[in-house]
């Protein structure tokens, strides 16, 4: 059964939006240093021209380039690549550890986008990468990252209690919004595909959890609501943390070195 779902406010273009209320609106004002910051990211841009193709991490799925690591390391918005990376890097270590719960699967971020893009082939490929039907019914927890409006979240199924939860570092029903529209279409192909049957109803929680100021750490608040759940233990990060956890994620990328974010 889909869940009700708010009104959006999305746009299908990929725009960064700072908010500053609970109603969604965007900031009318943005802090000099934010500006300044986002100018310092495209004049580098242009000097780096020439060696944005450098990679500092690299596997045969995904890689980060310098340019990437430059702008995690100077508070810019994280690229769907450095994601990506964190996310193979984790699994590997979940499936490697024994510490970890490998009843706790996460997605890679390719997921979530094909669904709320609608294109079904890319759908269908990226379920088959990431949630196989035997994945689905062995998992307790499932974790999908969503980028939308701008913004990455994170969407957390718990099977046993039939519930969705929604981390999201900025509250605003636009990203609920998106979070609802991925759900229904989420679970309308595994109805659709895998004949389970219907599913039952699983309904959406919002998770009361840290909330960044109006800047672009959405990412890095997203990567630490993951660690949190994998870890199992309390999520403690502010927005006062965030230049410490891009420099620690930055360096396991660099380094290798054993680390929460590998």
């Amino acid at each position: 059964m889909p869940l009700d779902q708010p009104k959006e406010g999305t746009k299908k273009r990929r725009v960064i939006q700072i908010l500053d209320s609970p109603d969604g609106k965007k900031s009318t004002k943005m802090k000099k240093a934010s500006y300044l910051h986002l100018e310092t990211i495209q004049q580098f841009s242009h000097n780096v021209l020439a060696y944005s193709d450098t990679y500092i991490w690299k596997c045969a799925e995904a890689s980060v380039s310098r340019l990437d690591a430059y702008i995690l390391l100077t508070g810019g918005e994280l690229s769907d690549d450095v994601i990506d990376a964190f996310v193979i890097r984790l699994c590997n270590k979940i499936e490697t550890t024994d510490s970890y719960d490998r009843k706790i699967h996460v997605t890679r971020p390719w997921l979530a986008q094909a669904f709320l893009e609608g294109n079904l082939e890319m759908v269908a490929k990226r379920m088959k990468e990431n949630v196989s039907q035997q994945k689905f019914l062995e998992c307790e927890r499932i974790l999908i990252p969503i980028v939308s409006s701008g913004h990455w979240h994170l969407v957390e199924l718990v099977r046993e209690e039939t519930k969705f939860y929604h981390y999201s570092s900025i509250n605003s029903p636009i990203y609920t919004a998106d979070a609802v529209k991925f759900i229904n279409k989420f679970m309308s192909f595994i109805e659709s595909n895998w004949g389970l049957g219907k599913l039952e109803h699983h309904g959406l929680v919002s998770v009361a959890v840290p909330q960044q100021g109006p800047t672009l750490d959405c990412g890095i608040f997203m990567i630490e609501f993951i660690n949190s759940i994998v870890e199992k233990r309390s999520i403690t990060i502010s927005k006062g943390d965030c230049a410490k956890y891009r420099a620690r994620f930055c360096a396991a990328l660099l380094y290798a070195r054993d680390s929460p974010f590998l």
